[in-house]
């Protein structure tokens, strides 16, 4: 056997395990010690309970020990195998870390649900985190694991809302979900709302069958009962849906209205040729991009002038609500690009139509909720200490 000072470089090299192997060594070293922990901490219990150690004559003795069987624990390290698992005689032996374990590490099942909310798949959130764990998890097992989120999705529902924002837009998607006879298209109505320290956050969702006047009323209805009562709200914008338009002013009569121009532009759009208009939508434009209201209202009497008589239903469609097209303009400048339209709702959407593009059809509305949740939850999170300068100065 060589010295180590006669080991050449070589030698040396040889000695040296790869990162890969070295970590699957205290990876696997790990989780025998794990086990170990908990086989001792078994035993421990199983004495507690029974008065006595193994073979000990006992008059307090309430049961006997016998044997044991072997299980099976997931784990963040892993899978731990063949456990050796106390059992009584005549009263089963129960665990309080089995409680804590639920043969899936607690850890675990939060990975699994932190992977679900990110945006994987079932399937997918099993393929990834077999390169961790070292064994598959299963489709079954992670939709299980998610249907855990159930309780946090109720509590999202219905908790208690602060009466905290200055800005409040709604707007809505629609989403196909499974019924017992068909496949039935869903709305997703989507409350967001920026606070006076700039914080912007989805303050709620609801899973509507339409968007009727029942519907939406119901869903705006719902804030102010939980306590969005809006004293501090200075703006609503909302999409072009009378339903929401009704909704809004019913429950929120004091609030001034603005009406989304992304929405306004698309049914001016349908309204027009597809060929030869292209000047008078370019025109309508120009109204919102004005330095103040005066300049929008002189720019508006200009455009309807112009286009009226060539395309009087283009500005029929304007003109019928272009009072509240153009509240915007009596907040600052610095603002203003931000609440004249819905996109911030568009935007995040375009996350809860990327995550349900794969599944194209939901089983049941639960399914639909928790991804919901999930994407919500995300969002609300990575907003939470990025606040929007620009918002925290009253105009």
């Amino acid at each position: 056997m060589k010295l180590l000072t006669e080991l050449n470089l070589a030698d040396l090299w040889k000695e040296v395990k790869t990162e890969n192997e070295l970590w699957a060594e205290l990876k696997d070293q790990s989780r025998q010690y794990l086990k170990m922990l908990i086989e001792n901490i078994l035993k421990q219990e199983q004495k507690t309970v029974l008065l006595s150690k193994p073979y000990e004559r006992c008059s307090q003795r309430t049961d006997y020990r016998n044997g044991y069987y072997l299980r099976d624990i997931e784990s963040s390290l892993g899978l731990l195998k063949d456990i050796k698992v106390p059992r009584n005689r005549i009263k089963p032996f129960e665990s309080i870390l089995f409680k804590k374990y639920r043969r899936k590490e607690v850890s675990l099942i939060e990975l699994v649900k932190d992977a679900f909310l990110s945006g994987l798949s079932t399937r997918k959130v099993g393929d990834v985190l077999e390169g961790i764990l070292e064994y598959q998890i299963s489709a079954t097992t992670v939709s299980n694991i998610a249907k855990s989120l159930d309780t946090s999705v109720k509590s999202f529902h219905t908790k208690g809302l602060e009466d905290k924002y200055r800005f409040l837009f709604f707007d809505g998607i629609n989403l196909k979900v499974k019924s017992l006879a068909q496949r039935n298209a869903k709305t997703i109505l989507v409350a967001y709302g920026i606070t006076w320290q700039g914080i912007k956050e989805i303050v709620a969702y609801r899973i509507a069958s339409s968007e009727s006047e029942l519907e939406c009323y119901l869903f705006v209805d719902s804030l102010y009962r939980r306590g969005l009562v809006g004293k501090n709200l200075d703006l609503v914008t909302i999409d072009g849906s009378k339903s929401l338009s009704l909704a809004v002013s019913t429950v929120y009569p004091f609030v001034p209205l603005q009406r989304c121009w992304v929405h306004k532009l698309r049914n001016i759009a349908s309204k027009l040729p597809k060929k030869g208009s292209d000047a008078c939508l370019c025109g309508a434009k120009k109204i919102y991009l004005a330095a103040s209201r005066a300049d929008a209202a002189a720019v508006y009497k200009d455009w309807a002038a112009s286009f009226k008589d060539k395309y009087p239903k283009a500005v029929a469609c304007l003109e019928k609500d272009i009072d509240n097209m153009i509240v915007f303009f009596d907040f600052k400048e610095g603002i203003r690009v931000k609440i004249r339209t819905t996109n911030v709702i568009e935007r995040s959407f375009r996350e809860v139509r990327r995550r349900t593009r794969p599944i194209w059809c939901f089983e049941n509305q639960s399914s639909l909720n928790r991804i919901l949740f999930g994407i919500v939850s995300g969002y609300n999170k990575n907003w939470k200490d990025k606040p929007l300068r620009e918002f925290t100065q009253r105009a």
